[in-house]
């Protein structure tokens, strides 16, 4: 196994260099790799060490460096200019997948030569075009400055207030007065938002957007009678999540703990070579070699947690969640990282790998890193109680994998109950659940896990997962914790096998039909498909979407007494709608509502960027539309296309202040969008009283540019004692 390896690196370093290398002696290096891989204090020491004798600042790159530019004049980019390397019409997987050029599209081409926006309508719009150059601009790294500056700049310029974004920390706190349209006197609280924001270190990119470090988002509305002629009403504040991974490697200057998705640390430059650190804001470098990244990485399992997914105030608490490991709290105005929280659970802790100890070896014998727990990065909170129903995992060698539901109540965040369960042959922790009345629900995707690439370091365990496609999936339902045992007696655990082939990403609710006792649910997913890998096309520098399949709103309705699937479709009406991050109103996460808001992407059935939200009528609410070909565009639906220069983030339902919660329109749908040609993001306001066609009421413009983000909450008053949830 280790010849291979040794056998291609040979190869491909005596291809690029001319050299004639020695195979015999590359076991000793790996050897002593793995040695000092080991050995983590003093191979973390050795790497501060060097690192502590450079310290300056590249707000690029966000790092601290020092040299005789202590004079530089510091030009904040007021804009992102295009690259024409990609100043294309991107890709689709099904009716284009290759690069069109923008010739095709003149008044994109025309807006794209002059710096604005086309005029389009919308009923030109919603065929999923849009320029890939612009598409590459969402996802530049938070905070970009295009000029380095020594530490006394830094300081100085720190402390005169001219950062608008600080580049070390990624905060910023300011009032917003550049408002369009008129903020609705009744929504008033705190969003919340968190997602990838920064992308890498010393200017050197992460493989994967995903394995960017946490950015979390503040936007407080206060009350209209509380604003004073001088203040507004809206107040933003931002900062990245700092973990242990995240100082650590700001103090390293260099990756040092392994990615999801496989960014991970080089290795000794003296043989592999440094990496190039082309800048945040450009391809990240081809992956280095198998041998280099073997020897950096083998048996290294304490994966970074970089908690960039979801953010949720609860019980008093705000956490930044990620799928993979601890919550990290938050101060909930400032954003400071106040460290990890263990939800009151003596496994859920950094530096443990979610793997239980290893059956028939006595404790002294286990390895340390086994024993942890993780946690999920969507948890629900139920309508009728106000509990927050959660979940932790640990994988079980050869058996599965270990889940423990909890529910706890926003008093002081404070256990309700517990109960564990097992899921058998689960090589991958679900993303996201079901939660109704009775039941949770966990549906598994048909994946599984190389663990020899992941042990050796060869891969990261994203890299690791082989996806089928094709292939039939599971249902696991089980009861609530909080079920009393009268109730255990109607409600037991069951598994829903042959389940028809669909990859589930996100539900948007669930419910228990009165009528038939049926468990039915929504969720966005992909269709049958030979993609064979597991999100590898949100790799490189943004998602790629002509290697992405399509992402549909899906119906599956399950029967507990037959346990059986007994229906999985597109969700009728919606036929032709891509689209992802379905939401609905927070006090329908258990019950049938009528309508689920989505970001959207296009109305013809193709997988291409997200360009609008659209409101899709449930369960019989619209007919279905089987007439409709891929290419055909589902005009039915009722959509608001933001313009083919603009992305649009995750919607998210806020119910008015003061309303009845059983009433769906009584409420407001935000959405952050990205405007390619300000470079700039705002926050768009709809009120769902008026079809969403009609446009937002309000779009509150930031002084900055957002990365393109992830799941956020929504709190109604400042002492974030509960919220509802993208």
């Amino acid at each position: 196994f280790f010849s291979c390896w040794i056998d291609g690196w040979v190869e491909e370093r005596q291809q690029t260099t001319n050299m004639k290398i020695s195979s015999s002696i590359l076991p000793l290096v790996i050897a002593s790799q793995i040695m000092l891989a080991d050995d983590t204090s003093a191979f973390t020491s050795a790497r501060h060490s060097v690192a502590s004798s450079s310290s300056r600042v590249h707000t690029a790159t966000n790092d601290i460096t020092t040299d005789d530019t202590a004079n530089d004049t510091i030009t904040w980019s007021a804009k992102a200019s295009a690259d024409p390397r990609y100043a294309h019409i991107a890709p689709t997987q099904l009716l284009n997948p290759q690069p069109r050029d923008m010739t095709t599209f003149p008044k994109l081409h025309e807006a794209f030569l002059t710096d604005t926006h086309p005029i389009e309508t919308q009923e030109e719009l919603g065929r999923g075009t849009f320029l890939f150059s612009d598409w590459r601009q969402a996802w530049y790294t938070y905070g970009m400055c295009d000029r380095s500056l020594s530490v006394e700049e830094y300081e100085r310029t720190k402390k005169e207030g001219g950062f608008i974004v600080d580049p070390l920390t990624g905060e910023a706190d300011y009032e917003i007065d550049d408002i369009d349209g008129e903020l609705p006197d009744d929504l008033v609280g705190v969003l919340y938002r968190n997602g990838p924001g920064k992308f890498g270190i010393d200017g050197d990119r992460v493989k994967h957007i995903l394995d960017a470090d946490g950015l979390v988002l503040r936007l407080e509305f206060c009350p209209p009678e509380e604003a004073t002629t001088s203040s507004s009403r809206v107040r933003f504040t931002s900062r990245f999540v700092e973990t242990e991974g995240f100082l650590e490697e700001r103090e390293a200057k260099e990756f040092t703990k392994r990615g999801t998705f496989g960014t991970a640390p080089r290795g000794l430059t003296s043989i592999f070579g440094k990496p190039k650190r082309a800048g945040l804001n450009e391809d990240p470098e081809e992956t280095a070699p198998l041998l280099a990244r073997v020897a950096a990485n083998a048996l290294q399992v304490d994966i970074k947690n970089t908690a960039n997914t979801q953010v949720i105030a609860f019980g008093g608490k705000l956490l930044a969640l990620w799928e993979a490991g601890s919550p990290y709290r938050l101060d909930p105005v400032t954003l400071k990282t106040i460290g990890a929280d263990s939800m009151g659970r003596a496994n859920l802790q950094p530096g443990k790998l979610a793997v239980k100890p290893i059956p028939g070896i006595p404790a002294e014998f286990q390895p340390s890193f086994l024993g942890g727990e993780a946690h999920t990065a969507h948890p629900k909170v139920c309508p009728r109680t106000g509990n927050l129903v959660g979940w932790t995992w640990a994988q079980q060698v050869g058996a599965g994998m270990s889940v423990t539901f909890t529910e706890y109540t926003s008093e002081g965040f404070k256990e309700v109950a517990s109960e564990t369960f097992m899921l058998d042959g689960c090589d991958l922790a679900p993303h996201d659940m079901i939660l109704t009345e009775h039941y949770i629900l966990l549906k598994v995707n048909a994946l599984k896990l190389d663990q020899l690439s992941f042990l050796s370091g060869a891969k990261g365990p994203a890299e690791c997962l082989g996806m089928n496609g094709r292939a039939p999936v599971r249902v696991f339902a089980f009861p609530r914790p909080t079920l009393s045992a009268e109730k255990r007696k109607d409600f037991t655990p069951f598994v829903v096998n042959d389940v028809p082939a669909c990859f589930s990403i996100h539900f948007s609710h669930g419910y228990e039909d009165e009528r038939t006792g049926n468990i039915v649910s929504y969720f966005s997913g992909w269709p049958p498909n030979d993609s064979k890998s597991f999100l590898g096309a949100w790799g490189g520098f943004a998602p790629d979407y002509n290697q992405i399949p399509p992402t549909y709103y899906w119906r599956m309705e399950i029967d507990p007494k037959s346990q059986e699937c007994v229906d999985l479709r597109v969700s009728p009406g919606s036929e032709n709608m891509c689209v992802e991050h379905p939401v609905v109103h927070p006090n329908f996460q258990t019950k049938a509502p009528k309508f689920a808001y989505t970001q959207c992407c296009n109305a013809v059935g193709d997988s291409s960027g997200p360009m609008g939200y659209s409101k899709l009528r449930l369960d019989g609410g619209a007919p279905a539309q089987p007439h409709l070909k891929l290419g055909d565009k589902n005009e039915e639906v009722d959509v608001y296309w933001i313009g083919s220069r603009r992305f649009a983030g995750e919607p998210l339902v806020v119910p008015k202040r003061g309303v009845n919660l059983e009433d769906e329109d009584e409420a407001y749908l935000l959405g952050l969008m990205y405007d390619a040609v300000k470079h700039k993001s705002s926050l768009v306001i709809f009120d769902l009283k008026r079809d969403l066609k009609k446009g937002p009421v309000c779009t509150i413009w930031l002084k900055t540019a957002l990365p393109h983000g992830l799941h956020g909450c929504f709190s109604p008053e400042k002492e974030v004692k509960s919220s509802c949830f993208c």
